[in-house]
């Protein structure tokens, strides 16, 4: 398994699922620290905010379904930071017990993002699919009529179908979240509020465009308050320095109704996990 030793000296990391989840084997590549999985993503993420772990590691996006949004609604609001990324492989099994056949499976759990990903596979069965809060819950449920879309088996359980996934190509972006603010990696994370008026949106990215900054990736989600607003995610290749960083940013807030700096940090892909 590739490792990768993170950017801080941390003592425990909280992430999703169990040692059968791809956040395990995600957090395992960022960290050589103590892991302690929890079976839903809010929960993850408020591991860290109140200190009873020291990260975290979550799924941002996919490469097929897109953004995790329940990570996205609360990112801005949370006093996190994102100090690396690490970009998986994914490729799922049908996951179903030991005496189980494809003609006996009548149910199918999975995450949302999962299931989304297998589109065109479950397309083809007649069966029930259940979402549930991850991949590891799922499997946790596996008996002789139900399966689950996940990594891989758990004891007394098989893989009767592999690469399920509807893409080859499909892989998911982890990100490992701190209290601390890393000050160096190529690629920096904002988001903002704009004014309602005409351009606003025109006005912020021309202040990045115009300092030749290269856009990577840029997600909108609708506000938190309810009221019609949408709140905007960037992400940015930046290699000058702190000072340099701060001041661009300060030109990109004038043109905003609210930016927060999410992050500064490098992206490893791996090649296979």
């Amino acid at each position: 398994m590739l490792k990768y030793k993170a950017v801080y000296d941390l003592g425990l990391t909280a992430f999703l699922g169990d040692e059968n989840s791809y956040s395990h084997a995600a957090a395992q590549m960022l960290t050589d620290g103590k892991l302690k999985g929890y079976d839903t993503l809010s929960k993850v993420i408020d591991a860290v905010i109140s200190g009873a772990t020291d990260a975290a590691v979550v799924p941002t996006e996919n490469s097929v379904e897109g953004a995790v949004n329940e990570v996205y609604d609360v990112l801005s609001d949370s006093g996190l930071y994102i100090a690396h990324q690490i970009v998986l492989p994914i490729r799922h099994s049908l996951i179903a017990a030991e005496n189980a056949t494809m003609q006996s499976i009548k149910r199918i759990r999975s995450h949302p993002q999962a299931i989304g990903q297998c589109r065109s596979f479950l397309s083809k069965l007649n069966v029930t699919v259940e979402a549930v809060s991850s991949t590891s819950a799922a499997i946790a449920l596996v008996d002789g009529e139900s399966a689950a879309i996940g990594f891989k088996p758990k004891a007394g359980q098989k893989a009767i179908a592999t690469g399920i996934q509807d893409s080859m190509l499909n892989s998911t972006r982890f990100s490992l979240l701190t209290k601390a603010r890393s000050e160096k990696g190529g690629t920096v994370s904002v988001s903002f509020d704009l004014k309602n008026s005409p351009g606003s949106l025109f006005n912020a990215l021309g202040v990045m465009s115009g300092a030749g900054v290269n856009m990577t990736r840029i997600i909108s989600r609708p506000h938190r308050s309810g009221d019609g607003r949408y709140r905007f995610f960037v992400d940015f290749d930046y290699a000058d320095d702190t000072v340099a960083l701060e001041r661009f940013l300060e030109k990109v807030a004038c043109a905003c109704d609210g930016l927060w700096f999410l992050g500064r940090y490098d992206v490893t892909v791996a090649d296979n996990i």
